[in-house]
């Protein structure tokens, strides 16, 4: 899962949408980094989380406290799943890896 990726995202309600850039490291099955996000209602933000076998699951941290969360899938350079936000509404999200560790 190390690396950077590029991505999009797609809100539930059909009306959000926008792109993403995330930068990960990878020790074990645990991920952080930092990720860029556009057409959000912030822009940058820290990442933690975890990889199990084809799995993936992250949180997007904001002040410490997780302000979206990213399940998904990732095989062969292409990830793709759902996201939450806490509370509220999600949508889904894919992205494909554009450089390694």
């Amino acid at each position: 899962m190390a690396g950077t990726w590029v991505g999009t995202w797609q809100g539930s309600d059909g009306r959000s949408a926008g792109g993403f850039r995330v930068h990960v490291a990878q020790q074990g099955n645990r991920i952080s980094g930092r990720i860029e996000v556009e057409g959000a209602w912030f822009s940058e933000a820290r990442i933690d989380g975890v990889v199990e076998g084809s799995r993936v699951r992250w949180g997007v941290l904001r002040g410490g406290v997780a302000v979206l969360q990213f399940d998904g899938t990732v095989q062969d350079g292409q990830a793709s799943g759902v996201y939450r936000v806490p509370g509220g509404t999600g949508g889904r999200w894919s992205a494909r890896r554009v450089r390694g560790p």
